[in-house]
């Protein structure tokens, strides 16, 4: 499909001239304009000592690697947003593969180092992960997650946004990472910037405070929130993304704060970590954990030989990576009946629960035996552990302590109009 039917089956009619008009006053004949933009979302995330993930086409880090390559040294990350912002899920399996790898090779030629691809449009296929994965990244961020909220209406613009894009109800979903065939999946959430600036023409405070909504959801359900403004309307995104850094950054226990890269190595480096459960002195049992340093043991109505500190509702969290328990029964872990299906301990895991398989529910006061399990059926499951008050170990999802999660983003579709141009012929 050509790039500009692509645009206006995502936008709609009326926003993709919209969209036109913008374009002349967001990029420039030459990079500067961008630049300018560039330097002011850097300065942002700075003032509140973190930085921030941007996707960017590898076609234009080609034309422009000087400025793409200079950015990178001051922290910002760089993933491939394709080699060319197109629809993924029109190209063949194989044509993928070639672009995504030539895309790399291209991102490494400017001295940009890339581990991430989030896709143009947020469209992807079985084909697209299958490319991500052979060309060896660490992690897709290409699936949409949508927060409803009094100041987006779901019909209109921000519907069609939904549609297109594939999202899912974060109402329905926990929105976390998680690994698929070696890749970790990380979430992209709706309402972003195109939507609140472009689609709903929202005022700063307004974004500002749907944004806050969202963070508190997140926060509330110890989840990830990718706050999203593209570097071409960081001056209308600008009063939101602060207000949301400064709001994660009082309270406690904190928001861990953290580029996509930072996030797809932490959660694939806790998930591999070893839980070693042995017997200690009678009626005791020793729980060490041997994963990434922050890596942290939760514990709810277990009796602990330890110091441990107040957490989040009636979770403590346990200060050291080796902890002497009271043995129960119940024990303090998830039991998962062997015939169920494998994505169940492995979705288990992968939140940071300790499973062990087990033929009834005799030693679990958690006992999870089913014969399928979907993703609408993940975060039923999460509330049925959560909202109980049966005993509980756990790891923490997130590194020190932390309850959740926020990660600012944004895509760097292009730098100049020239850019623009060739975007709009699939180059």
């Amino acid at each position: 499909m050509h790039p500009v039917a692509v645009a206006a089956k995502g936008k709609g009619a009326w926003n993709t001239v919209r969209r036109a008009r913008a374009i002349g006053s967001r990029y420039g004949i030459g990079p500067h304009r961008m630049e300018r933009r560039l330097a002011t979302m850097l300065g942002l995330v700075e003032r509140h000592g973190c930085s921030a993930t941007l996707p960017v086409p590898a076609a234009v880090v080609a034309r422009h690697a000087p400025v793409v390559a200079r950015y990178a040294t001051f922290g910002l990350e760089f993933a491939v947003h394709g080699l060319h912002h197109v629809d993924h899920t029109d190209l063949p399996r194989a044509e993928q593969h070639r672009q995504l790898a030539l895309a790399r090779q291209t991102m490494r030629d400017a001295r940009v180092t890339a581990v991430g691809f989030r896709a143009p449009y947020l469209r992807v296929n079985d084909d697209t992960l299958a490319a991500v994965r052979a060309n060896g990244f660490l992690y897709d961020a290409s699936q949409a997650f949508h927060w409803d909220d009094e100041l987006v209406p779901r019909e209109g613009a921000f519907q069609r946004a939904i549609d297109f894009y594939g999202s899912l109800p974060a109402e329905a979903h926990p929105v976390v990472p998680w690994h698929e065939h070696g890749v970790v999946r990380i979430p992209y959430c709706l309402p972003d910037d195109e939507a609140v600036v472009d689609r709903l023409a929202l005022e700063p405070d307004q974004i500002a405070a749907v944004w806050l909504r969202v963070l508190r959801s997140t926060r509330a359900r110890g989840e990830l929130f990718t706050v999203t403004v593209h570097p071409e309307r960081i001056d209308a995104g600008a009063v939101g993304v602060a207000a949301v850094l400064a709001a994660a950054r009082s309270g406690s226990p904190p928001v861990w704060i953290a580029r996509h890269d930072e996030i797809a190595r932490w959660w694939r480096d806790r998930t591999e970590t070893i839980v070693v459960v042995s017997s200690a002195r009678p009626g005791w049992i020793r729980v060490r954990a041997r994963g990434p340093a922050g890596l942290t043991l939760l514990a709810r109505n277990v009796v602990v030989a330890g110091r441990t500190e107040p957490w989040v509702g009636d979770m403590v969290r346990i200060c050291g990576a080796v902890v002497e328990v009271e043995a129960g029964p119940p024990r303090p872990f998830i039991g998962v009946h062997p015939r169920c299906p494998g994505s169940v301990p492995r979705f288990l895991r992968d939140q940071g629960y300790i499973v062990e398989i087990a033929r009834s529910d005799r030693d679990h006061a958690c006992f999870v035996q089913r014969d399928r399990f979907d993703v609408d059926d993940r975060l039923p499951l999460l509330a049925q552990i959560e909202g109980g008050s049966f005993p509980l170990l756990r790891l923490g999802r997130w590194p020190s302590g932390a309850a959740s999660a926020l990660s600012v983003t944004g895509d760097v579709d292009a730098l100049t109009i020239g850019d623009y141009a060739s975007r709009l012929r699939g180059r």
